[in-house]
């Protein structure tokens, strides 16, 4: 019984202690070619951070339609675990707004765009991998 209890209290304990971080690896878009592409999500944190650089010839065809694109950037994001799903922070207004889904079951990262109620989700990058870390303090 004395077993028992100790086994449970430090699988409680340790399980307290550890962050779940997942990265989605070498990401790749339809519309844009990237030399990496990656996001990482700290859930316990409630954060994702988006690491890229794009191809040159992407590159200088973003950049001919606006001076300030960059050929790598590091952004970043509040997501939340909802219904099963890593989503990220609403960027918009009331009327219209867009949120990222995180599917780890397909590897894909979706866009989710909503007008006047009206929903629309799709395919921004589809992921090689995905690498899951359970980091412990």
């Amino acid at each position: 019984m004395k077993k028992k209890f100790i086994i449970i209290c430090s699988f409680l304990f340790s399980s307290s202690l550890s962050a779940e971080i997942l990265i989605f690896k070498n990401c790749k878009s339809a519309d844009y070619e990237f030399e990496k592409n990656e996001y990482k999500i700290d859930i316990e944190k409630g954060m994702m951070t988006r690491e890229f650089v794009y191809t040159d010839e992407t590159f200088e065809r973003l950049r001919m339609n606006d001076m300030r694109v960059q050929k790598e950037n590091t952004s970043t994001k509040e997501v939340t675990r909802e219904n099963g799903e890593i989503i990220t922070e609403i960027s918009g207004y009331p009327a219209f707004y867009t949120q990222m889904i995180f599917d780890t079951f397909d590897k894909t990262i979706k866009l989710k765009s909503v007008l006047n109620n009206t929903e629309g989700i799709s395919i921004l990058s589809n992921c090689e991998k995905i690498i899951k870390y359970k980091l412990e303090s």
